[in-house]
């Protein structure tokens, strides 16, 4: 898959970029993994899922343009599709990176040194273990 050019995602950050669905399977990939569930296959299909959710929400608002959703709309679709699976421990796990993310972007944004672009991408062992 690549990315969708109908999609832009406004970053926490305020950037904006085109929605990839292989960066979104594969961090669908790892909260699964980390919650012991599904394959390979199954995060991409998800995406897919999520993708495909995100369509038909373009097709009932038409607009002008690429429809620019928020990071956390997308984590919203993505744990919402989750949930709906059957993989609510997953979703949980995909939540609580979004949390990790939120915290440490607010502790960064207090002590004055900007965003948390420049952080590494997944939280320590608190919420999702690195294999």
């Amino acid at each position: 898959m690549k990315r969708a050019t109908e999609f832009l995602i406004q970053k926490r950050d305020g950037r904006r970029e085109y929605l990839r669905v292989t960066k979104l399977a594969r961090s669908i990939h790892c909260a699964m993994a980390a919650a012991g569930q599904g394959d390979d296959w199954r995060a991409v299909e998800i995406a897919s899922s999520v993708l495909e959710g995100l369509r038909q929400r373009l097709r009932d608002e038409p607009r002008t343009g690429a429809p620019i959703l928020t990071s956390e709309e997308l984590s919203d679709a993505v744990e919402c599709v989750l949930k709906a699976t059957g993989y609510a421990r997953a979703a949980l796990f995909y939540a609580g990176t979004r949390i990790e993310r939120q915290r440490r972007s607010r502790l960064l944004a207090d002590r004055g040194l900007g965003s948390a672009a420049g952080a590494a991408p997944w939280p320590s062992g608190r919420f999702l273990e690195r294999n």
